[in-house]
């Protein structure tokens, strides 16, 4: 591995035996390697490999001007998160550059509105609740006063750093399909849902699958059409939900749904409503 620049006293910009960028941690690193020089690999702590994209070039001179206090502090704040959830490496960079924008703006006295916080702390709780975590980690020990919004755009990107493709607006996407689903199904049946519930819970997880299922074009479509059917009967008004459903995703994704996966939301929102009414037959 050896050294192409020198970001900070504890990173390195490398190139490895493939030829790939990568930035390596470790501490006193600028003391122990020299620039065209070979780095001693058990000095290194941490590696994160530059993916080749448009972007890779903007994050390292986003951490190469960022004070090394602020690098240590949202690395930490990263290892936290990841003793709770499975994140792409590639959080390291994208949250970087998020934070060093937010802290500018902060110093600025300029505040942007987080209009989906709501929803990201109904529908993704650990995050958010990381998210706040984050924000207490650089206000305490940065001596700054990000907002409760900046706590919903970390959890964004705790979000996003767990699906396989990342991409930021497809995780604010998901987000608003999840607001928009539930919505329906509480004008459908006219009630408010239950969040403590199990049901409730296994719906959320549903509607996210379901919803990366069709971001990724990866629906279902085996033939159980004579459950569908005796579920439709059984089931109108959860029918007709389920077909709002498929209205809504037509219409805001070009995608028609397949029987197959009205089946399995007709059955999600059959077990949420009939807990709601007090009623756990049948399903």
């Amino acid at each position: 591995m050896r050294v192409i620049k020198i970001l900070n006293n504890s990173l390195l910009l490398t190139k490895d035996e493939q030829g790939q960028e990568v930035i390596v941690m470790g501490k006193g690193l600028a003391f122990k390697g020299k620039v065209g020089e070979r780095l001693d690999e058990e000095h290194i702590q941490k590696r994160f490999i530059l993916q080749n994209n448009p972007s890779a070039q903007a994050y390292v001179r986003t951490i190469e001007n960022m004070p090394e206090k602020h690098v240590n502090v949202i690395n930490k704040l990263i290892s936290n998160a990841k003793e709770k959830l499975s994140l792409d490496d590639q959080i390291f960079f994208t949250l970087m550059d998020h934070l060093s924008f937010a802290i500018e703006r902060w110093k600025k006295g300029v505040a942007l509105q987080n209009r989906m916080l709501w929803e990201i702390q109904r529908f993704h709780p650990v995050e958010f609740k990381l998210g706040v975590e984050a924000v207490q980690m650089l206000n305490l020990e940065l001596g700054i006063e990000l907002p409760e919004e900046e706590a919903g755009n970390i959890a964004f990107h705790f979000v996003n750093a767990q699906t396989n493709e990342q991409n930021m607006e497809r995780t604010m996407q998901s987000v608003k399909m999840l607001k928009d689903i539930f919505n329906l199904i509480q004008y459908t049946f006219d009630m408010q849902l239950n969040k403590n519930s199990i049901h409730y819970v296994r719906l959320v997880t549903h509607l996210q699958f379901f919803i990366q299922r069709l971001q990724e074009g990866r629906l279902g479509n085996s033939s159980k059409d004579f459950i569908f059917q005796h579920m439709v009967k059984e089931h109108p008004l959860e029918y007709k939900c389920a077909e709002m459903i498929k209205t809504y995703v037509q219409n805001m994704l070009d995608i028609s749904i397949s029987n197959e996966e009205l089946l399995y939301l007709m059955i999600h929102i059959a077990r949420i409503v009939q807990e709601e009414q007090g009623d756990e037959g049948g399903l």
